[in-house]
């Protein structure tokens, strides 16, 4: 799996390290144009959280797009690997991509935070283990929504017609409203879990918010079972295809 993305980073780096110079130049621009022309932080921070939005998405498209490129080609269908290997590198590669901008954005707010005297602590304020709740569910959330995605990219390269990339987005959009719909219909849960560990938000005051999390054991059988046992269901249903597809 290592030399798999070790290959789709050389073809990807040029882009994706390019895409992240650009941001860090239009977002410091915008922090110090903001400041000595007293902008208002109601404008600065929404067009700064846009930005990083924005490249997010640009570059999880290109890790799909490289994803899709490699089921495509004839070359890489013919490496004696198991296609768990190939769907692991892409996932690892979104990985990659989500820290880089994470940490980025991390180091701008920091910066930023610093150089105004904003006291973070006045707007969110973490109780518990609500920092690590926040992380966890983030990365368990981010990993899901990668494997629904390949997993219905898959999906529309199984169809050997045109517009086939239509049945992958009805694929996705199904799976994700049975998800939904099953979830409600059997714990009716409204927090956001990982494992035992459940999110839970309240206001603290005048714009701000409080995150706490508590260990609830029935997560534990509940919706992350659930989650976790679509995304099984999915992985397997992608080697399933990738299989198929090299067999033919």
């Amino acid at each position: 799996m290592m030399k798999l993305l070790k290959y789709d980073w050389k073809r990807s780096n040029d882009g994706i390290l390019s895409t992240l110079a650009i941001l860090i130049i239009l977002e410091a621009a915008l922090s110090i144009t903001g400041s000595l022309r007293n902008w208002d932080e109601v404008l600065v921070i929404p067009l700064s959280i846009f930005g990083y939005i924005m490249v997010m998405l640009m570059l999880f498209i290109h890790c799909c797009k490289t994803f899709d490129g490699n089921i495509k080609s004839f070359s890489r269908r013919l490496l004696p690997l198991h296609p768990i290997q190939g769907i692991g590198a892409s996932i690892v590669l979104s990985w990659i991509v989500w820290i880089l901008v994470t940490a980025i954005a991390a180091i701008h707010f920091l910066l930023y935070s610093v150089f105004l005297d904003i006291n973070i602590s006045e707007y969110v304020e973490f109780t518990g283990w609500g920092w690590f709740s926040v992380i966890l569910t983030g990365i368990w959330s981010y990993t899901a929504a990668i494997i629904a995605i390949l997993a219905s990219i898959t999906v529309a390269r199984s169809f050997r017609i045109k517009r086939s990339a239509w049945i992958g987005i009805v694929f996705f959009f199904a799976v994700q409203s049975f998800a939904v719909w099953i979830d409600h219909l059997l714990f009716n849960q409204d927090e956001s879990s990982f494992g035992i560990i459940s999110l839970n938000s309240t206001d603290a005051g005048l714009n701000s918010i409080s995150l706490g999390s508590s260990f609830n054991t029935d997560f534990l059988f509940g919706p992350f079972l659930l989650d976790l046992v679509i995304t099984a269901s999915l992985l397997t249903l992608m080697i399933y295809l990738l299989n198929k597809k090299v067999e033919l």
